[in-house]
């Protein structure tokens, strides 16, 4: 066992920061079942690390989540079902859709296709601002600096 780790900011890793026992081991080059005889030496059981306080994003109260499903944003199906239907939530698919229908009046779309709004903002439908990739191997490409070039530019 490494001595030179500081057992506080293990438990800090684990209880406070929510890291799991990988993520730990590899900020602090240990195995992940050496973080958790560390853990285990300091007192600290799995359960303390499980769950995770939260607060809900729509009417902001504190909840608590298992950590595996920290990236749920709100603390009850009531809460998750008002905000989704309040006029100022943007579903994120929406935009997309409507861009497949205006790039469809233009250029003839098949189900590989990829629409690329190039501002990266999913609302902003104006043709100049869509392209089109031959699929989503060549999208990613381009959003990562490649050379790929768009079958169609609504500009």
């Amino acid at each position: 066992m490494r001595i030179d780790i500081n057992t506080d900011y293990l438990v800090k890793l684990y209880i406070v920061d929510h890291l799991t026992l990988r993520e730990i081991g590899k900020r602090l080059k240990i195995s992940h079942s050496g973080v958790a005889k560390r853990l285990k030496l300091a007192g600290i059981t799995s359960e303390q690390g499980e769950w995770v306080n939260k607060e809900c994003d729509f009417c902001g109260k504190e909840y608590k989540i298992t950590r595996a499903r920290q990236g749920n944003k709100y603390c009850s199906r009531v809460c998750y079902s008002t905000a989704i239907t309040s006029p100022q939530s943007h579903i994120w698919r929406h935009g997309q859709r409507l861009a497949r229908l205006i790039v469809r009046q233009h250029f003839d779309l098949h189900d590989g296709h990829v629409v690329h709004h190039i501002d990266g903002d999913d609302r902003n439908n104006d043709r100049s601002n869509l392209a089109v990739y031959a699929s989503q191997a060549e999208h990613i490409s381009a959003h990562r600096g490649g050379k790929v070039k768009p079958l169609w530019a609504g500009a």
